[in-house]
C-alpha cells in the first residue's frame, strides 16, 4: 500500500499538534493498519484551511490524479479543509480515483462501510450548502437585475465600467457600477452590424474586417467567434416595445416592466451562460435569461438586432458537417511559413464528386489575399511528398536509429543530472529539519521571551527555506516526468514510422492520420517546399 500523509497548520506555535506531530501520528497509524510500501509526505505550514490555495495541497491533488498513492491519511478532517464544499470536492476526487481516505482523529476511514457512509453524509450536507448558496445567488441576481447595473467582469466592446454612488432605502451610501460608452469602439460595433446585415455571412464579415484592417479592442484581428459574440450580445440592443415582445415571446424572465423599455437604454441580460469548472462556457436557452433595462445607451435598433439573430440561427442550420472527409492526411500539421497561419483543405468537385483538393492558408482566405498571398498547395501531391519523406527516413534506418540513440543518451544524462540535483536538495531539507528540531527543543527549555522570539524567527526562516527547496524539488519531479515522457516519445516515434511505412496500403485513412500524429510535430509550406519536423526535433 502506497500512503500519502497530509498535514497543515495555520502558523507555527512550537507546541501541541505541530506539523511533525501530525505526520508521526499518521505514520504510526499507517504502519499499524496497512502493509506500507511507500509513504509520501505533504506539509503546508502557515496556510489557512479556509480554502485549498496551498502549494503542497495542490501537489497532493496533482499526484492523486496520477494514482501515485492508494490511501490518504490526515490527523484531523479540518486539516484537509475547513470549508465543507472544498472538503466534499476533495472526497469526490478521491472516490473518482479509487483512493481511500483516513482521518485518525475522527476515525473516518473510507475503506470501511461506516467510513463511506460518513463520506456520503458529508456530501449530502455539502450539496445542501451548495443548493442553498445557489438559491441565494439566484435571488440576489433577480434583485440586482432589476437595478440594471453592471456586475463586473470583462466589459463588452464599446463600453467601460464606471462607478456610481447612490443611497439605498435606508439612506446608506452605496457604490455600484454602470456601463459607459467608448465612442470609437461603438462605431466599429455599428459597422459590424451594418455589414452583417448586408453580407449575411460571418465568413464574409470576417474577410471584410481583415481587408479593412479593423481590429478588436485588444488590437487583434477579428475572427468569426469574436464577431458572433458581438452580434449576439443584447447589450447593444435598444430597449423598446419590440425588444420586450421578442424576449417575452422566448419566455425569458422580464425583470423590468414594459414602461421601462424607453427605446434609448440598452439591455442587460443575466443568467445567460453556463459556467462550469474546467469546461467551456456554453449559452443557456433564452427562456432562462433574465432581461433588464441597463443604465447605458443602446446603439442598435431592436428590429435590426432581432433580424441579425434570425439570420445567425438560419445560417447555423446550413453549416456543413466537418471531420468526415477521407482526404487531407496532413491538414492538422500544416502551417503557412509566410504568416504562421493554419492551412485548411479545399475541394474541387465535379457532379458532387471530389476530383482534387488543395491546402489553403486560412489568413490568405480570410483576408482575401490582403494579409497573405502564398500560393495554394496541391493536396494529394503534398500528402505523397510527406509520405515519401518518411519512407526516405525509414529506408535510411541507420541514421534514424543513430539519431534516436543519441536522443535517448541525452535523455539518460539529463535524468542522471536531475537525480543528483534532487539528492542534494533533499539533503538540504533534512539539514534544515534537523535544525528546526534542535531549535524547538531550545524553545521548550527557554524561559526568556526575548530568546524565544529569536528562536521562533530562526525556525520560521528555516521553514521558509524548506518551502523554497520543496518547490524546487517539485519542479525537478515535473522535469523528470517530462523526461520520461520524452523517452517514451522517442520509442513511440521509431515504432510508429515502422508501422506506417510497412503497412501503409493495408491500414485505413483514420489510422494513417493517427500514426502521423505520433510522428510529426508540424509541416511548413513556404510556397515552394514542404519542411517536415518530427516530434522532438527542434
Amino acid at each position: 500500500m502506497r500512503i500519502a500523509i497530509y498535514s497543515r497548520k495555520s502558523k507555527f506555535t512550537g507546541k501541541g499538534e505541530s506539523i511533525q506531530n501530525q505526520i508521526e501520528l499518521c505514520k504510526e497509524y499507517a504502519n499499524k493498519h496497512f502493509e506500507v510500501e511507500e509513504i509520501y509526505i505533504y506539509e503546508d505550514e502557515g496556510f489557512s484551511g479556509g480554502n485549498t490555495d496551498r502549494p503542497e495541497f495542490k501537489r497532493l491533488v496533482k499526484d492523486l490524479t496520477k494514482k501515485k498513492f492508494d490511501t490518504l491519511i490526515c490527523y484531523r478532517l479540518d486539516r484537509i479543509s475547513r470549508n465543507i464544499s472544498d472538503f466534499s470536492s476533495t472526497m469526490e476526487l478521491l472516490e473518482e480515483h479509487d483512493i481511500n481516505f483516513v482521518s485518525i482523529r475522527e476515525q473516518f476511514d473510507t475503506s470501511t462501510p461506516m467510513g463511506r457512509a460518513m463520506m456520503y453524509i458529508t456530501s449530502v450536507f455539502a450539496q445542501l450548502e451548495r443548493e442553498t448558496i445557489a438559491e441565494r445567488i439566484k435571488d440576489n441576481m433577480h434583485q440586482l437585475a432589476r437595478s440594471g447595473r453592471w456586475l463586473g467582469g470583462k466589459t463588452p466592446t464599446g463600453y467601460e465600467s464606471e462607478s456610481i454612488i447612490y443611497h439605498d432605502e435606508n439612506l446608506v451610501q452605496r457604490k455600484a457600477y454602470k456601463l459607459t460608452s467608448i465612442q470609437s469602439e461603438l462605431e466599429i460595433v455599428n459597422m459590424i452590424y451594418d455589414k452583417y446585415l448586408e453580407v449575411q455571412s460571418l465568413t464574409q464579415l470576417e474577410s471584410w474586417t481583415l481587408e479593412e484592417g479593423i481590429k478588436s479592442k485588444n488590437n487583434k484581428n477579428f475572427d468569426k467567434s469574436a464577431l458572433k459574440l458581438i452580434l449576439t450580445n443584447p447589450v447593444y440592443c435598444k430597449a423598446d416595445n419590440l425588444a420586450y415582445e421578442y424576449f417575452n415571446n422566448l419566455n425569458a424572465e422580464m425583470a423590468a416592466p414594459l414602461s421601462d423599455f424607453d427605446g434609448t437604454s440598452g439591455l442587460m441580460v443575466f443568467n445567460k451562460n453556463n459556467v462550469k469548472r474546467k469546461k467551456k462556457v456554453s449559452r443557456k436557452d433564452e427562456s432562462e435569461w433574465i432581461i433588464a433595462v441597463g443604465k447605458h445607451k443602446g446603439i442598435i435598433n431592436s428590429k435590426d438586432w432581432i433580424t441579425v439573430q434570425n439570420m445567425l440561427k438560419a445560417n447555423s442550420k446550413k453549416a456543413p458537417r466537418t471531420g468526415t472527409s477521407k482526404h487531407g492526411l496532413i491538414t492538422r500539421f500544416l502551417r503557412c511559413k509566410s504568416c504562421g497561419s493554419k492551412m485548411r483543405i479545399s475541394y474541387r468537385k465535379v457532379d458532387g464528386e471530389v476530383k482534387n483538393y488543395y491546402y489553403k492558408c486560412l489568413l490568405k482566405e480570410r483576408s482575401r489575399k490582403s494579409q497573405c498571398d502564398i500560393i495554394n498547395l496541391n493536396g494529394s501531391l503534398a500528402d505523397q511528398i510527406v509520405i515519401n519523406e518518411l519512407k526516405k527516413i525509414y529506408s535510411n534506418r541507420n541514421n534514424l536509429i543513430s539519431e534516436l540513440y543519441n536522443r535517448k543518451n541525452n535523455i539518460k544524462e539529463l535524468s542522471k543530472t536531475q537525480g543528483s540535483a534532487k539528492d542534494n536538495l533533499e539533503k538540504e531539507v533534512n539539514k534544515y529539519k534537523e535544525s528546526i528540531n534542535n531549535l524547538t527543543l531550545q524553545l521548550a527549555e527557554s524561559d526568556s521571551s526575548i530568546a524565544s522570539k529569536y528562536i521562533i524567527e530562526q525556525i520560521e526562516n528555516f521553514h521558509k527555506k524548506i518551502t523554497e527547496i520543496n518547490t524546487k524539488l517539485q519542479e525537478l519531479d515535473e522535469e523528470k516526468e517530462s523526461t520520461f515522457i520524452e523517452q517514451m516519445n522517442v520509442d513511440l516515434l521509431e515504432e510508429s514510422i515502422h508501422k506506417l511505412i510497412e503497412n501503409f496500403h493495408n491500414i485505413d485513412f483514420n489510422e494513417k492520420k493517427s500514426l502521423l500524429n505520433q510522428i510529426i510535430e508540424y509541416i511548413h509550406w513556404d510556397g515552394e517546399h514542404l519542411e517536415v519536423t518530427l516530434l522532438g526535433q527542434r
